[in-house]
């Protein structure tokens, strides 16, 4: 099972080398073909290597934002529990208290129920950032 894998890995390796090579040799038959009073910005070598610096930079964009994102979604998750519990809190204090517990107004039932229906939509909704990223992954493999 090792040695497969060791195989494997030593394909892999020289399959990137190989690319590695072709990208090269591209670039210098590119360069080769060029007349040298070229601007950079008509330079197609050039220019393949800022779209390089670009999608790194977008991934990496892309992933700050997906942790973000998980974070928040934490964050709300948290602030639902601590609220939940501080409503059950105050309705035992009141209860302990003698104090009658109403039940909610129409204004506050209305506040809870949007209050949740907010929380399930920010948990549930995936944001549109990862989906455009696993779709520019998607297009780097093809």
């Amino acid at each position: 099972m090792e040695t497969a894998v060791t195989r494997l890995e030593t394909m892999f390796q020289k399959a990137e080398s190989d690319l590695d090579y072709i990208r090269h040799r591209l670039e210098f038959e590119i360069l080769k073909g060029l007349p040298d009073d070229l601007a950079p910005e008509e330079n197609p070598v050039a220019l393949l290597e800022e779209i390089a610096v670009v999608k790194s930079r977008y991934k990496t964009l892309s992933m700050q934002m997906k942790k973000v994102f998980t974070e928040q979604r934490e964050s709300i998750r948290s602030i639902c529990a601590a609220l939940v519990n501080t409503m059950k809190i105050v309705r035992v204090l009141k209860q302990h208290a003698g104090l009658e517990c109403l039940p909610l107004s129409a204004e506050e039932q209305a506040a809870a129920l949007q209050l949740t229906s907010q929380t399930v939509e920010l948990l549930v909704e995936e944001p549109s950032y990862s989906r455009s990223t696993s779709t520019a992954s998607t297009e780097e493999e093809h």
